[in-house]
């Protein structure tokens, strides 16, 4: 058996490595649909994304395989990540590195193995997603190909966690001092961009048709990529939402406002991410009417605070989204079936980076109720909420009936 060489960058190796802070963590579905269509697509019992550390091979993900962990002197990925392309052993026992490994006399009986290098943005291979196969094989041109577009989206979706976890440790610090300035957020959108390019690039390859008779379950995989994308899109536009509010600088573009229109298209657009979360919605036009506004904006305020409920609402449940007259008002509310808001947080839920009903798993930027309020109080409306704890919330927005057009 021949032991890997270290890599020449190996110190350089390992630190990039503890900077994505993965090593040890539990299992998570982004990863584990990756191993599981390296596993149905090419056809082996095992995959994995595997991560050398400086002793051992740690894997994130396995699919087929129960221990969560080899010694690195033994592991195959060792000598994979020294490759810059698919390093492949087509058959272990007729290979003089291998024959005599344990980890190919005896369980799990490695005959076949190919592993695409976790290549970060910088060049350094801090792993493999590998297929292994307990019996000789070969690799396709399209199968290597897709093994190798498959391991960029795992390092893709690395990089958008640390880059994600960056600019929210900005965001940290900036609240902390109380000194948010103007290049705060070109500097947080620069480090967003750069693993959005990256999963936008992945996407697109996989989406044009570049690879041909790709099997189905890789729309798992596009999926996957549009998600994230439209995660840091979403952090993108709240971060410089919040800007313009600061600055005084955001535009409105009024005009007539159809309130049942506004309503019904917007919960068509998030019955998706409501069946996501197994819930639904249901609207109730009571009566007619047309505002004078931002039919952009005031969607983007309807879009928030029905995402709000349906987070909160409990498997099964539905989302109430009503539109009708209240006093002299026209009044959208969104009710769910949650949890209901803590008292000692109420007063603060419409205040910029509070995350919404506080201890609630739900997370996000803390900042989509603070632009909902400056939105609807620049339509001279108002914005509120009644809450009772265990049996839901329902928010209302209400706006003027006649407005002058600024």
């Amino acid at each position: 058996m021949q032991s890997a060489r270290l890599p020449d960058n190996e110190p350089v190796r390992l630190e990039k490595l503890k900077r994505y802070r993965i090593l040890d963590t539990p299992p998570e579905d982004a990863f584990d649909r990756i191993t599981r269509i390296v596993a149905e697509t090419i056809g082996v019992p095992i995959a994995l994304v595997s991560l050398v550390d400086s002793e051992r091979q740690w894997f994130k993900s396995k699919h087929g395989l129960e221990a969560d962990q080899t010694p690195r002197d033994i592991a195959f990925c060792s000598h994979a990540i020294l490759d810059e392309s698919v390093f492949i052993v087509e058959d272990a026992l007729k290979d003089p590195r291998f024959s005599d490994n344990p980890l190919v006399a005896s369980d799990p009986s490695i005959r076949f193995y190919a592993g695409a290098p976790l290549k970060t943005p910088d060049g350094l291979n801090l792993g493999t997603l590998c297929a292994i196969d307990r019996k000789p094989r070969q690799l396709t041109d399209k199968q290597r190909q897709l093994l190798s577009d498959l391991s960029s989206i795992v390092v893709d979706e690395m990089e958008l966690r640390i880059a994600l976890r960056s600019a929210m440790n900005d965001v940290a610090e900036a609240v902390k001092q109380r000194a948010i300035k103007d290049e705060f957020v070109s500097i947080v959108t620069h480090e967003l961009r750069t693993p959005l390019t990256s999963i936008r690039g992945s996407l697109g390859l996989l989406d044009s048709g570049a690879i041909k008779d790709i099997p189905t379950e890789v729309n798992d995989i596009v999926a996957l990529a549009n998600r994230n994308v439209n995660t840091l899109l979403a952090l993108i536009n709240d971060l410089l939402d919040f800007q313009k509010f600061q600055s005084g600088q955001l535009d409105m573009d009024f005009g007539a406002v159809d309130a049942e229109t506004l309503a019904r298209d917007t919960c068509e657009n998030l019955k998706g991410f409501a069946q996501e979360k197994e819930a639904s919605i249901r609207v109730e036009v009571e009566s007619e009417a047309t505002v004078v506004g931002d039919a952009v904006r005031l969607a983007q305020v309807l879009t928030n605070l029905i995402s709000n409920a349906i987070k909160f609402t409990p498997t099964g449940e539905e989302v109430l989204v009503k539109t009708g007259l209240y006093e002299d008002k026209l009044r959208f509310s969104v009710t769910d079936k949650g949890p209901g808001i803590p008292e000692n947080f109420r007063g603060r839920i419409f205040e910029k980076f509070s995350q919404a009903r506080g201890e609630n798993k739900a997370k996000g930027t803390g900042l989509g109720l603070a632009i909902s309020k400056a939105i609807v109080k620049a339509h001279r409306g108002s914005i509120g909420f009644e809450t009772r704890i265990g049996e839901g919330t329902t928010f209302h927005m209400d706006l003027p009936l006649r407005q002058t057009v600024l």
